[in-house]
């Protein structure tokens, strides 16, 4: 097949960042077609980058399949496709179903990691705008996030994290606070920060010279296991030390600090802790802002997500008759966001853990 100008430029804007040096092109080339093919001999690797790539596209067309039965420009993506981001993966997928034979594309099922990213673009818009309007106007803030019981608390969480560009290349500290005492959160900081003895000074600071050059996340997973009493201890001799030494020590860059306290069981809003429901016009760090619980999808969410993201994917193949926001909405007991989320996957026939297994790879 012959490749147009649109779709060049497409998969030029794709692959320039990863074919600047010799090196990197003959070693996707090595992982995708072997050491010894005939594409590699025709190419000059050392040609300028914007001249290397379209010759490599059409020396890949004109290649065929490789001995798999693949098309070699597929095999290519493919491969280039293990070294992206999840946002990068599903453009590579979109341009592989443009390279298949119709038949092929017939058959294609729809990967895990394409589900996934579909199901993070349903609703969560208020809890969503709330973190982004303070992720522009603060550099330190902390939230409590929490969901009942079925209502897509993970889902929530992989949404939250994926709006902070950095963690792509900088993953966030995450501990499991379960029925620890502060004693023993201060000591898996401290094994963290290589601290010891513990010395909480020393780990704080530790921090602190983290964050002047780079984002610092973290994520106390199950704080609703521990007493009140000794949540809002440790937070008075955690973060709010913490954010204090950032006023007055403040980074260099323009890099974040930010906590997520997770409460999988949506009762420390309730409880004595000291959270804040205020968005605007001021909060204070200190404090942990509370985020609105998530409830259940209504029928005109699911409707929304249907018609203004899935059918606007082109490397999916969907019976739009069978995927409706009545059917869904009904299956789900009236739009339970857990539920919604596991009827998708059956329609898709995809097991729910596989696509959940992606809310982990943060």
């Amino acid at each position: 097949m012959s490749v147009n100008s649109e779709l060049m430029q497409k998969i030029l804007h794709l692959l320039r960042p990863l074919m600047e040096t010799e090196n990197q092109r003959r070693g996707y080339l090595f992982r995708a077609l072997g050491t010894d093919t005939p594409v590699q001999y025709r190419l000059a690797l050392n040609t300028p980058t914007n001249d290397f790539i379209p010759n490599l596209v059409n020396e890949l067309v004109a290649y065929g399949e490789t001995s798999s039965g693949k098309p070699a420009l597929c095999a290519l993506l493919k491969v280039i496709r293990e070294d992206v981001g999840i946002d990068v993966q599903a453009t590579i997928d979109a341009l592989i179903v443009e390279f298949l034979p119709p038949a092929a594309t017939q058959t294609i099922s729809t990967p895990p990691h394409i589900l996934f990213d579909l199901l993070l673009q349903v609703d969560f818009k208020q809890q969503t705008n709330i973190v982004r309007e303070v992720m522009r106007s603060y550099f330190t803030a902390g939230f409590l996030v929490h969901n009942e019981p079925e209502c897509g608390l993970e889902l929530l969480l992989a949404k939250l994290f994926r709006m902070i560009p950095s963690l792509k290349n900088n993953k966030p500290i995450v501990f499991d606070v379960g029925y620890r005492n502060i004693e023993r959160l201060w000591t898996h900081l401290g094994r963290y920060f290589h601290v010891h003895p513990i010395s909480t000074s020393e780990i704080l600071e530790k921090i602190c010279d983290r964050w002047q050059t780079q984002d610092v996340v973290f994520i106390f997973n199950k704080v609703d296991c521990l007493q009140p009493e000794v949540l809002s201890a440790w937070l008075e001799e955690f973060w709010e030390p913490l954010v204090n030494i950032g006023k007055e020590n403040p980074p260099q860059k323009s890099t974040h600090l930010f906590m997520f306290l997770v409460d999988h069981g949506g009762k420390v809003h309730q409880s004595n802790i000291n959270v804040s429901k205020i968005t605007s016009p001021l909060i204070d760090p200190r404090i942990p802002l509370c985020l609105p619980p998530v409830n259940s999808f209504s029928q005109e969410i699911i409707e929304e997500w249907i018609t203004e993201v899935v059918m606007q994917r082109s490397d999916i193949e969907i019976e739009f008759d069978k995927l409706t926001s009545e059917i869904l909405f009904q299956k789900s007991c009236q739009g339970i966001p857990q539920f919604v989320f596991e009827e998708i996957c059956s329609f898709f026939s995809i097991d729910c853990e596989k696509v959940f297994a992606q809310c982990t790879k943060i």
